[in-house]
């Protein structure tokens, strides 16, 4: 990530390139290069249904993905690189990773959104007090959430 790059009042990309928790298949990590892959192809072009040019616009900026070394400081990582973010006045989409993810992202989100409402559309509710012995496995994040109060509302579909 180039916090250096960051530009208030825009819409900043970051990927989070991280599946260390999850408990079947590993390949998510790898879904931030795929995504903007696909994005920036060819194949595709960067205009809007209301002709808008994404490649011309100012309002959006992709800083690339948060670099980290695996291991226990990951989620401290994450958080540390979103709070930057919101600290410098932007608003973050981030290109994940698996489910894990959420619970530092969100980690970020709290202090500055007291009134915080997550609508959460998946198939589990990732509500697992620990999974296989882990606590911060993709089965978990809304545990998590949940257990430090980060948000006002958890609503499940």
């Amino acid at each position: 990530m180039r916090l250096a790059d960051v530009q208030p009042n825009t819409v900043a990309i970051i990927g989070v390139p991280f599946d260390e928790n999850s408990s079947f298949l590993r390949g998510s990590a790898t879904a931030p290069k795929r995504i903007r892959e696909v994005f920036y192809s060819d194949a595709r072009n960067l205009c809007a249904e209301n002709s808008l040019d994404l490649g011309a616009a100012s309002g959006w900026q992709d800083l690339g993905d948060v670099e980290f070394a695996p291991g226990v400081a990951v989620f401290n990582e994450i958080e540390d690189a979103l709070t930057k973010l919101l600290k410098a006045g932007v608003r973050v989409l981030s290109l994940g990773g698996d489910h894990s993810i959420t619970y530092p992202i969100v980690r970020a989100y709290a202090p500055r959104y007291p009134e915080l409402a997550i609508l959460q559309l998946d198939a589990h509710p990732d509500l697992y007090d620990e999974y296989e012995g882990n606590r911060h496995s993709h089965a978990c994040p809304f545990a998590r959430i949940k257990e430090e109060q980060l948000v006002r509302r958890l609503e499940q579909v």
